[in-house]
């Protein structure tokens, strides 16, 4: 072997040593320089289903309108997910949140923001991001929806803009049913300044869409406060039971 060659090969070896490569998705040490994800989960974070609701985008395994969009009353007027929520996609989103690995949220940001592009997601006047309660961006120290809202406005040419703020520290909605989200999440938001949303179509971003209630609350305001058009793009979607 040449001695150039060797010295890279030693050099890389230390490197993954100090600065260990860790798979997003499952938490496996990777050779230095490899990437985000080992390729068994780089494989789940791919779309496998043909099957998505029309109006909110969740993986479906059936014709038409998934039951959530036939039953409530919706105030978003279209939704988009890239993957469903689930094995490595919901580790890495889970340590994104939870572990404070936040240039795994930058990760986010380009797989949302090729998503936005390749699928002709344009017109919008305002992107923005689900806002989390002060005390809960304190205790994290960033908003992971915030990241890719503003990678996903910078490739779409749109002004990113936090148009909303959360009123009320809501409990966590991962560890409750339908029905308590929904009365866990009412009069969670208000708007920021009506008149920088009057007549606008706004996009709006998170990281999962579980049973919408959380995006369809933000919606409801933004709409009521004057918004014109309201669509949302997520990392991740719950497929229907």
């Amino acid at each position: 072997m040449k001695p150039i060659k060797l010295m890279k090969e030693i050099m890389s070896d230390i490197a993954s040593v100090i600065y260990p490569n860790i798979c997003i998705g499952c938490g496996s040490i990777m050779p230095f320089g490899s990437g985000m994800m080992c390729d068994k989960c780089m494989a789940e974070f791919c779309d496998k289903h043909n099957d998505r609701c029309p109006v909110c985008g969740r993986i479906i395994y059936h014709r038409g309108k998934c039951r959530g969009c036939n039953s409530e009353k919706l105030y978003f007027d279209r939704g988009h997910s890239l993957f469903e929520y689930k094995d490595s996609v919901r580790n890495a989103v889970l340590r994104c949140k939870y572990k404070n690995m936040k240039y795994i949220g930058r990760y986010f940001g380009e797989l949302m923001a090729d998503y936005a592009e390749n699928n002709g997601m344009g017109g919008f006047d305002i992107v923005t991001a689900v806002p989390l309660h002060k005390n809960r961006l304190r205790q994290r120290g960033y908003n992971q929806s915030e990241i890719p809202a503003v990678m996903v406005a910078s490739r779409l040419g749109t002004p990113c803009a936090a148009v909303l703020e959360r009123v009320v520290d809501t409990k966590p909605q991962n560890s409750l049913s339908r029905e308590e989200r929904l009365r866990n999440i009412r009069r969670a938001f208000a708007v920021k300044d009506k008149e920088a949303i009057k007549g606008k179509n706004i996009l709006l971003i998170d990281d999962i869409y579980t049973t919408g209630a959380t995006v369809n609350e933000c919606a409801k305001v933004l709409k009521k406060n004057g918004a014109a058009r309201v669509e949302f793009l997520t990392l991740s979607c719950r497929a229907e039971d």
